[in-house]
């Protein structure tokens, strides 16, 4: 599970250090789903990559892109967990007292799995 954050300028310190503090628990919690232990995402299973915009970006405040593996039995659609995982982050952002526009966007994609097995011996 990867999750890229590109900020602006604009955006204080503090309030990436809280993202990066809050950012997996978040996403963990969004995306789990009940089903066994195959289920289950860690926050420690979610990978964070923070970037600066560009001076010449015109977009929001604060752009999250998460890229998760799809699983058939979630219930819920990418817009509607996007929208959960957005209104949990702007809470966030909130307790800290700043205030900025934020977007997020969840890409659920299939991810192929490959098997090789190589055999030791004669």
């Amino acid at each position: 599970m990867n999750v890229s954050i590109v900020s602006k300028s604009v955006v204080k310190s503090n309030v990436l250090d809280e993202l990066a503090k809050g950012m997996p628990t978040i996403i963990s919690g969004v995306l789990e789903m009940p089903g066994g232990k195959l289920a289950i995402l860690k926050p420690e299973q979610i990978s964070l990559e923070f970037s600066q915009a560009s001076t010449r970006d015109v977009g929001s405040d604060i752009r999250i892109m998460a890229f998760a593996r799809s699983n058939d039995p979630r219930s819920s659609t990418e817009t509607e967990l996007a929208r959960t995982i957005l209104e949990k982050i702007v809470a966030l952002i909130s307790k800290v007292g700043e205030e900025y526009s934020v977007d997020v966007r969840l890409y659920l994609i299939e991810i192929g799995a490959a098997e090789h097995s190589a055999r030791a011996g004669k």
